[in-house]
């Protein structure tokens, strides 16, 4: 195995212990072990078992925001707002659905944080944050047009809105509600923009609500 194999190899058993166990249960020992490698490999790789869990973070929130960049790439031209922020939205519960592990592990990552290291859970979320906010602008340029809000405080809606949502399907599964939440969500979120040629917002009212 290379590098990068036994790196990715090493987050995805961090992962699975993580989820399935939890953090305390996820020793180096146990990673390791999952991995199917002897102890020494974890430390030619990564410098302490801190600084795996700190690549499981920066893992879980690169897929994430890969998914969504991807479902706005391969969107229709003549696709509006609502339509492209589904997507996107969508492509993100899709990836959810597709291995919950990954997401239960960050969860579990950052309620151990919240309660021993909060600095460590603000940076996860900062972290977070910032993706969404690179799709939203990713968004705004391709579409030419403009967040009537920060672009900043916008993401933090965004992340509040998927923490909901994604807590919601972990519970109940619920693929066809979640997907109700969405196109709401969407909804919600094209009507803060307004187009670079055209002051009115993406879902056909002015930004002072009035229809035009």
């Amino acid at each position: 195995m290379t590098f990068d194999q036994r790196r990715a190899e090493l987050i995805d058993a961090a992962i699975r212990v993580i989820a399935r166990d939890g953090l305390a249960a996820a020793t180096t020992r146990a990673i390791v072990g999952e991995a199917g490698m002897p102890q020494g490999s974890l430390f030619y790789i990564f410098s302490s078992r801190d600084a795996l869990i700190s690549a499981v973070i920066e893992e879980i929130t690169t897929t994430e925001r890969r998914g969504a960049l991807l479902s706005v790439e391969m969107s229709a031209p003549d696709r509006g707002l609502h339509e492209v922020l589904a997507a996107a939205m969508d492509a993100y519960l899709r990836l959810l659905q597709s291995n919950p592990d990954r997401e239960l592990a960050l969860l579990e990552v950052a309620a151990h944080a919240m309660r021993h290291d909060p600095p460590a859970a603000h940076r996860q979320w900062q972290t977070y944050r910032a993706t969404v906010a690179e799709a939203l602008s990713f968004i705004a340029d391709t579409m030419s047009m403009r967040w009537t809000l920060p672009v900043t405080d916008l993401a933090h809606m965004v992340t509040s809105a998927l923490d909901g949502l994604t807590l919601s399907w972990l519970t109940d599964r619920d693929g066809d509600a979640a997907r109700r939440h969405i196109d709401l969500l969407a909804g919600t979120f094209a009507a803060l923009a307004v187009s670079e040629h055209n002051p009115v917002s993406a879902t056909g009212a002015s930004p002072q609500g009035e229809t035009v």
